[in-house]
């Protein structure tokens, strides 16, 4: 039971050092990552903006199938 606790102790202790020395290389894809998706949402934003602009008139006079106004009100 040593021999397997000890085992486990230093595959922690090789893991976290591995970590360490690849902190800048994590830290740096995470950095790109998040770039990334600061990207897609802007893209998502200015589509969904000139969509809006150009059809937003439409889109909100519509109702849906079926749909009536609630008596009432």
């Amino acid at each position: 039971m040593l021999r397997s606790q000890l085992a486990g102790v230093l595959m922690v202790l090789v893991g976290l050092a591995v970590l360490i020395l690849l902190a800048g290389f994590i830290l740096s894809v995470l950095v790109n990552l998040l770039e990334l998706l600061a990207v897609v949402l802007g893209v998502v934003l200015v589509l969904g903006g000139i969509a809006m602009v150009l059809f937003g008139r439409r889109i909100w006079r519509r109702a849906p199938r079926g749909w009536t106004e609630p008596k009432g009100m």
